[in-house]
Formats: structure tokens, sequence, C-alpha cells
């Protein structure tokens, strides 16, 4: 497996220029999709808190509802096939400018601007979801 800064090697694009998107499903089959820099942690009750949901009840989405959504483990992307996701991007992703982030696909990313990613999914919150190293940007 591949880490994310090999990837960013390869492609010339620091980590802090990318979005992470980590998908979780709730009990009731409801995908959810966490949109961070990819240099960040997610906070995962600030995620369940921007859900409307309790930390326990978020699982990890396996690849066969990934598949359900249009994509696959290792591309995973904030903008879905799945109408019903509830989609959260971190705060700060508004200000990353030019970013690359997964296309649905392990073996290809998008290069946009992140306002426009954003804009992409109209529905989707924001919150405040990221932890950043104490070293990098905040």
């Amino acid at each position: 497996m591949t880490s994310p800064v090999e990837v960013c090697a390869t492609l010339g694009v620091p980590l802090e220029r990318t979005v992470k998107t980590l998908a979780f499903v709730t009990p009731e089959d409801r995908l959810v999709l966490a949109a961070l820099p990819g240099h960040a942690r997610l906070r995962y009750g600030a995620l369940a808190r921007a859900a409307g949901i309790r930390r326990g009840e978020l699982t990890p989405a396996d690849a066969g509802r990934l598949a359900r959504a249009g994509m696959r483990p290792g591309g995973v992307c904030p903008v879905s096939a799945d109408l019903a996701a509830l989609v959260v991007f971190d705060g700060t992703v508004s200000s990353l400018g030019r970013v690359h982030c997964g296309s649905g696909r392990a073996d290809s990313s998008i290069e946009i601007e992140a306002a426009e990613l954003m804009a992409a999914v109209p529905g989707a919150a924001t919150a405040s979801i990221a932890g950043f190293p104490p070293d990098g940007p905040a």
C-alpha cells in the first residue's frame, strides 16, 4: 500500500494541498463523508456531532457500500453518486486554494479549487472536524 506522503511526492503536491475524504455509514446505512486537509486527523466526535449521531454509530464504509455510492476504496471523493450521503467539510478546506482529492477511483485524483469542490456538494455541512499536527498549518 502506498502512503499519502509517497503519493504526494509522486504528484509533486504538498500533503497540505490535498483533501482526503473518509467514508462512514450510520446504523441506517446512510453514507457520511468527512472531507478534511490531507495532513489533518479526523476528530470523530466532532464529525458525529455534525452528523447528528453518537460517535459509536459511525462505522467505516466497506467496499460494497462505497461501490453503491460510485466509489472505490483509496479514491473516496466528497462528490458522491449517493444523493442521500451526508458530506461534512472541515471549515479549513475552503481556504486551501487549488487541491487534489479522490476521484472515486484509487488510480486517479482530481485537481480543483477547494471552493469549487465544496460548491459541487450544495447540501454539505461545514464543521470543525479536523485536528492538526502542532508543527503544521492550522
